[in-house]
């Protein structure tokens, strides 16, 4: 089972799934918010993270790069769970799209949740061929 994370510096969207993705709802970002995510990954069984990885039009991370970097390492280490970036670009403004063509009223913590929803939609139709993924985060020995 996969989980996948829209990181934001105050919200973090959630899914889950290994064909079909379900949200999980968000989560404050705040000191708690990795003990919350570990307990997720052991009620849902996860085996992967994938974290969306905001890449500007030129190619290069975007600016919030580094504190999704630093996020997924203390992420691993408290899971022991490998972590995988997956690049994205303007899942907030498709999952915002979506969400308005339903009619619904457009919140922060839909369009959060439905675009680790769509993050990871991409990760699997992307590496759905792919034997040997190779994480960009382990979990350190400490």
């Amino acid at each position: 089972m996969y989980l996948s994370i829209d990181y934001g510096t105050k919200v973090i969207g959630l899914a889950a799934g290994e064909i079909i993705p379900k949200g999980l709802g968000t989560l404050e970002n705040n000191d708690k918010t990795i003990e919350h995510i570990a307990i997720l990954c052991q009620e849902h069984d996860i085996g992967m993270i994938i974290i969306g990885m905001p890449i500007r039009n030129a190619g290069e991370e975007g600016t919030i790069s580094p504190k999704i970097r630093d996020f997924a390492q203390r992420l691993a280490n408290k899971t022991k769970i490998p972590v995988y970036f997956e690049p994205e670009q303007f899942t907030s403004v498709e999952a915002t799209r979506i969400i308005q063509e339903t009619g619904e009223k457009i919140e922060k913590e839909k369009i959060d949740e439905l675009s680790a929803i769509l993050i990871l939609e991409q990760f699997i139709q992307r590496t759905v061929n792919e034997e040997n993924l190779t994480p960009h985060i382990f979990p350190s020995e400490k």
